[in-house]
């Protein structure tokens, strides 16, 4: 006997893209209030601090990138469009998280180079809390315009 309201086949997407949604939501809020791991940092040297921060900005930053310029091969698919949303609103929130635990483990990083990080992770965290938010781009343009510079900084420190 057929559904109301269409096809269980026709809903399967919706059903994946809500379930999609509410894990990668559930994983981001788990990696922001509860860091894997709370080690004390062990004495470094200065390089290898400075090499492992750089590294965690670069791998932030990439998957930042990715996952806020994917497009949806079907701009009419709602199920599609609500995943690449979900994919960079969790990117900007996992990627700020992950570089601040990189950071909490490698404390003998130049004070400039932590600074600017983690400047760089509140920005992408709060971008993507406001994403999930609805906020407006009077409220999104400045951080972007701060993230921009913030990378330029980064790109310069890392180099």
């Amino acid at each position: 006997m057929p559904s109301p309201g269409g096809s269980d086949a026709s809903r399967w997407p919706v059903y994946a893209a809500l379930a999609l949604a509410v894990v990668a939501t559930a994983l981001a809020a788990l990696a922001y209030f509860h860091p894997a791991h709370h080690q004390a940092s062990v004495p470094q040297q200065d390089g290898d601090a400075k090499a492992n921060v750089c590294s965690a900005y670069k791998s932030a930053h990439k998957a930042v990138v990715i996952n806020t310029h994917m497009q949806s091969r079907d701009p009419n698919n709602a199920v599609a469009e609500l995943s690449v949303a979900t994919s960079a609103r969790l990117s900007l929130v996992g990627s700020g998280a992950y570089l601040k635990d990189r950071l909490e483990a490698n404390t003998a990083a130049p004070a400039d180079l932590a600074n600017a990080a983690n400047s760089f992770a509140v920005t992408i965290e709060q971008l993507g809390i406001n994403y999930l938010a609805g906020a407006e781009a009077d409220a999104q343009d400045p951080l972007r315009h701060d993230l921009d510079t913030q990378i330029a900084q980064l790109d310069k420190l890392c180099a």
